[in-house]
């Protein structure tokens, strides 16, 4: 008869995610994940799979939670123009506060040009966070509050790779009033 697991998945899907996010997927080695999850490596591979098994759950978990909060600060505007400029304002809340850097973002660089699933995960998240921008923006140039000239596509992709931007603003210079200055330029652009 199998054995019950002993531990909460989400519990430990979660402080693996933390280690591959502080670490990164390549210095992350199974013997990190064994001591970080204190449970035994077969336990491991028998509810999560291997390493790259792991860090895929990991990933996903992280970027539905991303997508989780895109939409709750996204319900916070009263217009779809104050939606948009809603989540970029509390993504860059985010970046002030957290001490780490996206895992999207991190494993963007790290391992999407080498791991296809990665890739195609990211590419996946990147797109569905266009089309939430791309809508809000359409709805904008329906009530007025966003130029018809502007493309609404366009502008959904350029508002979303602005933010591996200000990501690396953040990280580089350590200047909130700098960060800022972005993204009040980030979002003048918008509705120029």
């Amino acid at each position: 008869m199998p054995r019950n697991k002993a531990f909460d998945y989400q519990d430990k899907l979660k402080v693996a995610r933390d280690l591959f996010w502080k670490k990164g997927y390549q210095a992350t080695t199974m013997n990190d994940l064994v001591d970080a999850l204190a449970i035994n490596r077969s336990s491991i591979y028998d509810s999560f799979g291997n390493k790259h098994d792991l860090f895929l759950k990991c990933l996903h978990d992280y970027i539905q939670e991303i997508e989780t909060n895109y939409r709750a600060s996204a319900n916070k505007g009263a217009s779809a123009l104050d939606s948009a400029i809603i989540i970029i304002k509390d993504i860059v809340k985010n970046i002030l506060v957290d001490t780490k850097t996206c895992l999207a973002i991190n494993s963007t660089f790290e391992l999407s040009r080498i791991d296809e699933d990665v890739n195609q995960m990211l590419k996946q998240q990147a797109n569905n966070s266009i089309k939430l921008f791309e809508g809000l923006f359409l709805k904008a140039q329906q009530e007025g509050d966003l130029s018809a000239e502007k493309d609404p596509g366009l502008l959904a992709y350029f508002v979303v790779t602005s933010f591996a931007s200000l990501w690396n603003a953040d990280l580089l210079f350590n200047d909130k009033k700098r960060l800022y200055q972005l993204t009040d330029f980030l979002i003048s652009v918008i509705k120029s």
